[in-house]
């Protein structure tokens, strides 16, 4: 992470991880999350978003139930977003932004494997892994 630019990086499996980040931002928070796993952590993430911050839900597994005060007491807001209901046109911004982005160098993902396509079942255990970072590219 950090030698893709980030500031800081923190391991979300660390018993005190939330306590550094509120450390690393002056006790403010962060202005905003991207939340992968709501149902596991939306509660946590009212805890450390700042004011006026943003909570962007991309993922869930299942029901959660939050009290709004936890929003309401920084005006926060909580979205969600899916890339299947984006227009064409949004569809169009976001592919060009990544071919340029890919393409001057801003973008740099991390390759963590190259898998045959025939092997395609053994990607998907890989990228499912726990602790796996990286992408995993099929190749014909």
């Amino acid at each position: 992470m950090l030698e893709q630019g980030a500031h800081h990086a923190l391991d979300h499996t660390a018993p005190d991880y939330l306590d550094e980040l509120l450390r690393l931002t002056g006790g403010k928070g962060v202005n905003v999350v991207l939340e992968m796993l709501a149902n596991a952590n939306l509660e946590k993430d009212l805890n450390i978003v700042a004011m006026h911050g943003r909570i962007v839900v991309i993922g869930n597994r299942g029901t959660i139930a939050i009290n709004p005060r936890g929003a309401m007491n920084k005006n926060a807001a909580i979205i969600g977003m899916a890339l299947f209901h984006a227009s064409p046109a949004q569809v169009v911004g976001i592919h060009s932004a990544l071919v340029e982005g890919l393409g001057n160098g801003t973008l740099r993902p991390v390759v963590a494997q190259e898998v045959p396509l025939a092997q395609a079942p053994r990607a998907h255990e890989a990228v499912m892994a726990a602790g796996h970072r990286g992408k995993i590219v099929l190749v014909p």
